[in-house]
């Protein structure tokens, strides 16, 4: 088990706070990075390190007909070979 899952140790205590911010935030990274009082590359770290899935809520502001987009499928950060990906329910590139 690794230690970020054993209650009471301070990995615990971090990946509850970074998760709790992505959740208050609605997974906004500088508003979550600000809040946590990190920067942006490191709430990126810790994102990878706690293995956190990070689901990022479709904008109310735009809408998806207007930007050529016919569906508004709920989209996700993921990290490959070291780069990171917005990656579509559907499975594609985002």
């Amino acid at each position: 088990m690794k230690e970020c899952q054993i209650e009471g140790t301070m990995a615990f205590a971090q990946r509850s706070a970074v998760e709790a911010a992505l959740r208050d935030n609605r997974c906004n990274m500088s508003h979550t990075a600000r809040q946590l009082r990190v920067g942006r590359t490191t709430l990126y770290r810790l994102i990878k390190r706690f293995e956190i899935e990070v689901l990022v809520p479709p904008r109310a502001s735009v809408r998806r007909s207007e930007a050529g987009s016919t569906s508004a499928a709920p989209t996700s950060v993921r990290l490959v070979d070291g780069v990171w990906y917005l990656v579509s329910a559907e499975g594609g590139r985002g």
